[in-house]
């Protein structure tokens, strides 16, 4: 797969955050469909033909840093080197007034996260879910390529029930520069494994830890150790088993606890071996 890199430069940068309504490039901007540390996502259309778009725009404070605009360029690069169903692709990339962009197929539908705002999900739904994720992941991971950011929010679920992994911008491949100071670590707390707050590197293994957190976020209504605050979070991956699945609903067999929680095993080694065979063990165990 190939994706088209557009570049055009304006003397300044208009400062401050785009709106709906501005254009981009060749992007008319509408509706603002999330944010976060990096960047701002846009619905958009590409007034050349109309085409609809999840366009990534990097946030204006951060548009002079050289290490955030090389982690931009890694998220088309991972984007363009696995081609998976459950992966949603990135068709551009570009750089316009200044700021970095990123074109996305649009999906119409929810983020997982969303979708859990509503409350936990009914376990076949966990299960078909998780399938779906292991199989994006699992292209990531024979591609060489570890997420390192996985969680409800990465997850958009289409309308017709299809769960599909996006967000590449912390990926990390044998052939990416490590875009990471000397004991820094990235990704989001609640899905951190136990080895990368200890500082070990990230690998397919922690990969599945943070999908492991994930389900049991959709089985339980809650991360792991949501009821924690700042580092007890981080101490509780290293060193405390997560709250028994049981106390949070009354439909589940010891089989299906056990299989969500092989994933959150503090020795990476005791985890699935990989991320479909996770999702098998989640798809055998639904009562």
């Amino acid at each position: 797969m190939h994706i088209l890199l557009r570049v055009s430069f304006m003397q300044e940068v208009p400062g401050g955050e785009l709106e709906p309504g501005q254009s981009l490039g060749p992007f008319k901007l509408e509706e603002l469909l999330g944010e976060g540390g990096m960047g701002l996502v846009f619905r958009a259309t590409r007034e050349s033909d109309g085409a609809v778009v999840a366009l990534k725009v990097m946030r204006f404070e951060l548009i002079e840093d050289p290490v955030f605009g090389r982690r931009f360029e890694q998220e088309a690069r991972a984007a363009s080197e696995v081609t998976e169903p459950h992966l949603v692709p990135v068709l551009e990339a570009g750089q316009a007034e200044g700021r970095r962009y990123l074109a996305s197929r649009y999906i119409d539908g929810r983020t997982l996260e969303q979708i859990l705002d509503e409350g936990p999900l009914p376990l076949a739904d966990v299960a078909k879910y998780t399938g779906h994720v292991a199989s994006g992941l699992q292209a990531l991971h024979d591609a060489g390529i570890v997420h390192r950011d996985l969680k409800p929010s990465n997850i958009i679920v289409d309308l017709d029930g299809t769960a599909m992994l996006t967000d590449f911008g912390l990926a990390k491949g044998r052939a990416y520069t490590v875009l990471t100071k000397p004991g820094q670590v990235m990704g989001t707390l609640d899905y951190l494994a136990p080895e990368l707050i200890k500082g070990s590197p990230a690998t397919p293994a922690t990969d599945i830890y943070a999908l492991g957190c994930t389900v049991y976020e959709c089985v339980a209504g809650q991360a792991p150790f949501r009821d924690k605050e700042g580092i007890q979070v981080g101490l509780a991956h290293v060193a405390e088993p997560p709250p028994p699945l049981e106390q949070f609903r009354d439909d589940l067999t010891p089989a299906f606890a056990e299989a969500v929680l092989s994933a959150l095993a503090k020795d990476p080694a005791e985890r699935p071996a990989s991320a479909v065979e996770y999702g098998q063990r989640l798809a055998d165990a639904v009562p």
